[in-house]
């Protein structure tokens, strides 16, 4: 027998880090069906179609190898949360902080969740650059809905920068409406030809409604009530850290133990991590709900306002974009 494995305490000590990592990821992997479902959807829900050209592969191809690399991605965040901390809850948000810490452990804990799914269609940046701006995916094909198909966007936090608003109702037959508690209108950016087909409550958005407050704070599930909706085609959301209560309200509005889907195809968010609102573990446990509800990471940028602004007074990268779309969506754009 070769003692020379068991010689090397510390090649031990990587080797079992290693196996509970897996085990751990197998467990989580099986009990939340975050694999088996969406590839067991995605091969009968999804055409197989090639493009125009016949060069590239076929969208169910596309979202098979999409999922096996979102796959490996949760697998590779349990195993190093495992072998570098044991449990989640001593995660911190930015394990790097000086060079004796980066050595050690390089990386902030966005890396945990990089958009290892991507766009199986074009992607566009749709609205200013810099903040304010959203990444569309596959905006040419709502570009070229008919009119005669209803296309819903929901916009959640206005301000008064209304670009995205404005681009997307100009290039497209879609209709929007938008809810900001802390202004009464759209940004100036709105052009008077497209307000027909845009609508803006002053309110804010939280995981259950409350109208008590003024102004009053509704969940999505009820807003989309009040307009007669029972779908969105893109969601897109910039609240300032009211992201993780509304969008545990949606899920909860609509649950999966009863077989419902969510009702969005994408969604568009900014997340604030912002130091002493919210832990590592929080954030990964929240990250995780989304994916099993088959939201997938297509897209992400960093706001590096937040560091050059000192807005959360740390200095840290506290905020940052996404763009994920809705796999098990039988109603999405993108998978038709």
């Amino acid at each position: 027998m070769n003692n020379s494995l068991f010689s090397n305490p510390k090649r031990v000590t990587q080797l079992l880090w290693s196996a509970a990592g897996i085990l751990f990821f197998i467990a989580v992997f099986h009990s939340t069906s975050l694999g088996s479902s969406s590839k067991e959807w995605v091969s009968s829900n999804v055409p197989s179609v090639l493009t125009s050209s016949g060069s590239r592969a076929s969208l169910r191809d596309y979202m098979r190898h999409a999922e096996a690399s979102w796959e490996r991605t949760v697998q590779q965040r349990h195993e190093l949360i495992a072998k570098d901390w044991g449990t989640i809850d001593k995660l911190p948000l930015y394990a790097a902080h000086t060079g004796e810490t980066y050595f050690r452990t390089p990386y902030t804990v966005w890396d945990f969740t990089p958009a290892s799914y991507g766009c199986p269609h074009d992607i566009q940046r749709v609205g200013r650059m810099g903040d304010g701006g959203k990444w569309v995916c596959g905006m040419s094909l709502y570009e070229s809905l008919p009119a005669s198909r209803p296309c819903v966007i929901y916009s959640f936090g206005v301000r008064d920068e209304s670009s995205f608003e404005n681009e997307m109702l100009s290039r497209t037959n879609c209709r929007v409406w938008a809810y900001d508690f802390s202004v009464v209108d759209f940004g100036t950016q709105v052009e008077e030809k497209n307000r027909d087909r845009a609508t803006f409550m002053q309110a804010g958005i939280a995981g259950t409604t409350d109208t008590k407050k003024t102004p009053p704070f509704y969940s999505i599930a009820d807003l989309m009530k009040m307009n007669g909706h029972d779908y969105i085609d893109i969601l897109k959301m910039d609240i300032e850290f009211a992201e993780f209560e509304s969008m545990d309200g949606l899920s909860r509005d609509f649950p999966l133990a009863e077989g419902k889907d969510l009702p969005i195809g994408q969604l568009m968010i900014e997340i604030h991590l912002f130091a002493h609102k919210i832990s590592a573990q929080t954030y990964l446990q929240w990250w995780e709900r989304l994916e099993a509800r088959g939201l997938r990471p297509a897209w992400t940028e960093p706001n590096l306002l937040a560091v050059t602004m000192n807005v959360n007074g740390d200095k840290d990268p506290n905020m940052a974009e996404y763009t994920l779309i809705n796999v098990h969506d039988r109603r999405n754009v993108l998978l038709q």
